[in-house]
């Protein structure tokens, strides 16, 4: 086409002039002798922000020095599988009115999110695990790697969480997993929860849960048959319609689907709590209907005594799939909702059901490390590693001891510049680099047996022996981040 509509400029000038002519030809000459390349309207509508791209007439300019790592055509591609997998979970031709869904008390009901935990310059992990995700929507939003350490990995797992908490809160708890569970595990962030902006609804939520997804096969190069997506409480949703959306989009079978405190729908979850007065609402996540949609080996674990979502939830889905002869594995645990004991209602039952597909005999395949820098992420191990010893090196100010660990990397890096070490970088190792910037590293830990560790998350116990990961207390209880009853706001 001769419309200058249909072309974009990648530009390594920072003051680029107007483009005068309407003619492909004369186009492509200019971008040969301007050191550009043309790129399409389709490629160009998906310019991410951070990119600085602006606008000259009708033809988008880009500064090439800013994004020289940036595959267009590969993010595209990454687009269309997200669009393609929330089309299967939530439907195709769909309209989003992300203004409307943030004034609905219903929503506001449902999701809770708390004060965050986090931000993006302060963070209880290393920046070399912090990534940010391809949306498929115009934005990225935060995840968290947690790699196994102990051992090689031979799952990753996609853990979604549930309605009042967020990725820092079960940060923690989540490392202990993946030791557990010899696992990479993924920490989706839901829209309005941390540092992730946006309104958290239904499809919003979708959205970002198919969005880890399409990265971790797309970008990381995981495949299906390695990963497990884990749903907690509200994240059960998510994690089924997830499940059914990638054997009908893809016709791939994943390693194992585990819905710990699930629903049947959140309005029947709400009938039980609020009585009939639930009847307004429109429903959300219906898992009676997804849950027999997946071959996929599933695992429900569920409180008898919870009284957030009633046992008879995890009965009905069960029964459900054991109807459609799909293999199922009911587990029912003591405790409630929020409060049950960490190894023996919720690692060892998990660990098992995971070791359960190992055939005798057969050593377990093990996955590749990790690549480093992770993709999406902004900094290698490397690079975080080299900062920390120039931080260490330095004669702090006398306001420094105040700052968090957090603000004073990334300080540094914005004092760095453009002469930031290289991701190929080497520095020796500095050990103790366990908490990054949510308090200070040099803080020692208190030694009381009872430790907070979120505003609605505490740990009872031996906290040295359940630390360490060489030997799990069936006594060790747990209040679990998260699972809130809906309340109705006015």
């Amino acid at each position: 086409s001769r419309h200058p509509r249909e072309c974009a400029y990648f530009t390594t000038d920072r003051r680029p002039e107007r483009i005068p002519t309407h003619h492909t030809r004369d186009r492509q000459q200019h971008a040969r002798a301007r050191g550009t390349r043309a790129v399409s309207r389709e490629e160009a509508r998906g310019i991410p922000k951070r990119f600085g791209a602006i606008s000259i007439g009708h033809v988008c300019v880009v500064h090439v020095a800013e994004c020289a790592r940036w595959d267009i055509k590969r993010d595209v591609e990454i687009d269309r599988r997200i669009d393609g997998l929330l089309s299967a979970m939530d439907g195709a031709g769909k309209v989003e009115f992300a203004s409307l869904e943030a004034l609905s008390l219903i929503n506001r009901a449902i999701f809770q999110a708390p004060r965050p935990s986090y931000t993006s310059r302060a963070h209880p992990w290393s920046p070399a695990q912090f990534a940010y995700v391809r949306s498929g929507a115009g934005y990225d939003f935060p995840c968290v790697w947690i790699a196994s350490k102990r051992a090689r990995a031979q799952k990753v797992v996609i853990h979604m969480h549930a309605n009042a908490c967020d990725v820092g809160h079960i940060y923690e708890l989540c490392a202990r997993d993946a030791e557990c569970w010899r696992a990479n595990v993924l920490l989706v962030e839901y829209p309005g929860y941390g540092a992730s902006s946006g309104v958290a609804y239904e499809r919003s939520v979708d959205r970002h849960v198919a969005a880890a997804y399409v990265y971790v096969t797309e970008e990381c190069g995981v495949d299906p048959k390695d990963i497990v997506l884990l749903g907690r409480s509200l994240g059960t949703g998510p994690a089924t319609k997830l499940a059914s959306a990638i054997e009908t989009v893809d016709g791939k079978t994943l390693s194992a689907v585990v819905l710990h405190s699930p629903f049947t729908s959140v309005r029947e979850a709400g009938l039980a709590l609020l009585g009939d007065i639930a009847h307004v609402m429109s429903d959300r996540w219906d898992n009676r209907a997804h849950v027999v949609k997946y071959k996929t080996r599933t695992l429900i674990v569920h409180a008898l005594e919870d009284e957030v979502v009633p046992f008879e939830h995890a009965t009905i889905l069960h029964e459900m799939r054991q109807t459609a002869k799909l293999p199922s594995v009911l587990h029912s645990t003591h405790g409630t909702h929020n409060y049950f004991s960490y190894y023996r209602d919720y690692l060892q039952p998990i660990n098992s059901f995971l070791d359960a597909s190992a055939k005798v005999g057969i050593a377990p395949r093990m996955l590749p490390p990790l690549p480093d820098p992770i993709p999406r992420t902004r900094f290698s191990s490397a690079q975080v590693k080299s900062i920390m010893s120039m931080i260490a090196e330095q004669t702090p100010a006398p306001d420094a001891q105040e700052q968090s660990l957090g603000m004073r990397f990334y300080g540094m890096v914005d004092a760095m510049g453009e002469t930031l070490p290289s991701a190929d970088s080497t520095s020796p190792k500095k050990s103790g680099f366990t908490r990054f910037g949510g308090v200070s590293e040099f803080e020692q830990r208190d030694n009381d047996d009872k430790r907070s560790i979120s505003p609605t998350s505490t740990i009872e116990g031996d906290n040295e022996s359940s630390a360490s990961g060489d030997s799990c207390d069936d006594e060790i209880m747990i209040h679990t981040p998260g699972g809130a009853k809906p309340r109705l706001i006015s």
